[in-house]
């Protein structure tokens, strides 16, 4: 009996080229590799709070503070809480680094830069 295949997710700009890149070797992994992707274009559809929060768990940013800055892109307002990322990407979704990707599941997340770092999130798939 094969094992049910795992859904990602893909927060996605259209737009930025590392993120077609990342989503192209995603596409690329899925046919050898059992998941499932779900694209979400997080400017049409920004992050929940409670998404913010879970996924900065993900990225451990209780061990690394550092994790909360490099969420942002490099341009964003100043961050030291999870509130204020969450305040930030409410006020504009531009401001998160992308491509992100998460595992819910497995409660990983992976930020994309350089692009083939979403690898990572299928690579014990």
């Amino acid at each position: 009996m094969s094992a049910a295949a795992r859904t990602i997710t893909f927060f996605h700009n259209p737009r930025c080229s590392t993120s077609r890149n990342a989503l192209k070797m995603l596409q690329e992994r899925s046919v050898s590799t059992p998941f499932t992707m779900d694209t979400v274009e997080y400017l049409k559809n920004p992050l929940t709070n409670d998404q913010v929060r879970d996924i900065l768990t993900f990225l451990n940013y209780s061990e690394n503070p550092a994790v909360l800055t490099e969420f942002l892109r490099k341009d964003a307002p100043k961050a030291t809480t999870v509130e204020d990322v969450q305040a930030i990407l409410a006020e504009d979704p531009a401001l998160m680094q992308r491509p992100l990707v998460v595992d819910w599941a497995a409660k990983k997340a992976v930020i994309g830069r350089p692009a083939d770092a979403v690898l990572e999130i299928v690579s014990d798939l």
